[in-house]
């Protein structure tokens, strides 16, 4: 059985702080994709809030593992102390793939 696992995070931040989040989260995926289980990402915003941002991530690990793996690295730290002090909600979801479709 395949350790695949979506990880979906929502974000909601003052448009003020907006900038400073996303530049902080670059930087963070600079690591992040040098990471052997890290799949793919992308962040996206809602056309019908702006203040609400959609991180999602694919990695070929069980929640379990990617907290215990991930999220204890040296260069989260900084992107974890930013997101309390900003007051920024967020919002995690863990999903397994049940089926998958891509451009014939």
């Amino acid at each position: 059985m395949s350790n695949k696992m979506t990880l979906v995070v929502r974000f909601v931040m003052d448009e003020a702080v907006k900038k400073e989040f996303t530049a902080k989260l670059e930087e963070v995926f600079t690591h992040i994709v040098k990471e052997e289980t890290f799949v793919e990402a992308s962040l996206v915003q809602d056309m019908r809030d702006p203040r609400s941002i959609l991180n999602y991530e694919v990695w070929n690990e069980s929640p379990e593992s990617f907290m215990e793996n991930q999220m204890r690295k040296a260069y989260r730290a900084e992107f974890e102390k930013m997101i309390t002090d900003l007051k920024i909600d967020r919002t995690p979801a863990w999903y397994s793939t049940i089926a998958d479709w891509k451009k014939a």
